[in-house]
């Protein structure tokens, strides 16, 4: 039987850049699903005294569930 593809949307931010916040979404959910791609779809930053404190994405992890 072939394997299902799943599909979840996360949320994920970083004081570092938009990369890390995906590197982080993906770290994160490693542990239930065997993540094959990133789809971002989204991106925000936090803006505080002129400078860039925080950034967000919106993205969609594809990927098989790892067996609980």
């Amino acid at each position: 039987m072939a394997d299902s593809i799943n599909v979840l949307e996360v949320l994920s931010q970083s004081e570092k850049s938009w990369e890390d916040a995906a590197s982080r979404a993906v770290a994160d959910f490693s542990g239930r699903m065997d993540v094959k791609s990133v789809y971002i779809h989204h991106l925000e930053a936090v803006v505080e005294k002129g400078k860039v404190v925080e950034y967000r994405i919106n993205a969609k992890l594809s990927g098989i569930m790892k067996n609980a």
